[in-house]
Formats: structure tokens, C-alpha cells, sequence
């Protein structure tokens, strides 16, 4: 599915394009900014302090520590990323622009409608 979204991306005529990748863009930076602070958080939790060397501690401690950031880090953008399609984009469904199938598409699945692609 997601070789499919990234080909339905790449596939937008120019106009669609950019609108895409400036709220793509948003929802990632919300994302990150998100993640960043949960960082710490989750490393304090696993009891690792910043101002120690990360070679310190135990091999396994920060392994799982990275895997559970690595983790938060992907649902954070991918919450966020939705989240701003489905403002912006729900927004141009209310406006009649899009049907709710396919807001439902490009907020959750990152396909986009055909009419928007090159080709079509």
C-alpha cells in the first residue's frame, strides 16, 4: 500500500503536487516537533540521562529505547500528516471539490483521485 501512495503522489499533475507536499510538509514538521520532546521522555523513562555517554549504558536498554522512539516517531508523522489532510482536505470536501471517499483515500491511504494525475 505504501508503493502505491508514493506512485499516486508521484503522479499528480503539478498544481496537486505542490498542494501535497506543502501539507505533507506541515504534518511533518507538526510530527516531528511532536516526537522531539518524547524523545527525552522516553529516555528518561528507560532511565538514561543526556549528559551521560550513550555507550554507557547497557546494549539492550538502548536498543529498545531507539526501537520505541523509531516507533514513536513513525505514528507521530503519520498522525500528523493525516491529521492535516483531513483539515485541509476536508475543507475542499465541504466545498464539494472531493467526495468522502475520496477524503477517506488520501487522509488514510495516500491515494489521490485519478482526475488528479497525470495521464488521466
Amino acid at each position: 500500500m505504501l508503493i502505491q501512495a508514493i506512485n499516486s503522489q508521484r503522479r499528480l499533475k503539478p498544481y496537486f503536487y505542490s498542494q501535497s507536499a506543502k501539507v505533507g510538509g506541515i504534518g511533518c514538521l507538526l510530527g516531528l516537533s511532536t516526537a522531539y520532546p518524547l524523545f527525552f521522555i522516553i529516555a528518561s523513562s528507560f532511565g538514561i540521562e543526556s549528559d551521560i555517554p550513550i555507550r554507557s549504558y547497557d546494549v539492550v536498554t538502548v536498543s529498545v529505547m531507539f526501537t520505541v522512539c523509531f516507533l514513536i516517531l513513525c505514528l507521530s508523522l503519520y498522525a500528523f500528516c493525516a491529521l492535516t489532510a483531513f483539515i485541509y482536505y476536508g475543507i475542499k470536501c465541504k466545498k464539494g471539490h472531493i467526495d468522502r471517499q475520496e477524503l477517506s483515500n488520501i487522509v488514510f491511504k495516500g491515494i489521490y483521485p485519478k482526475r488528479w494525475q497525470r495521464g488521466f
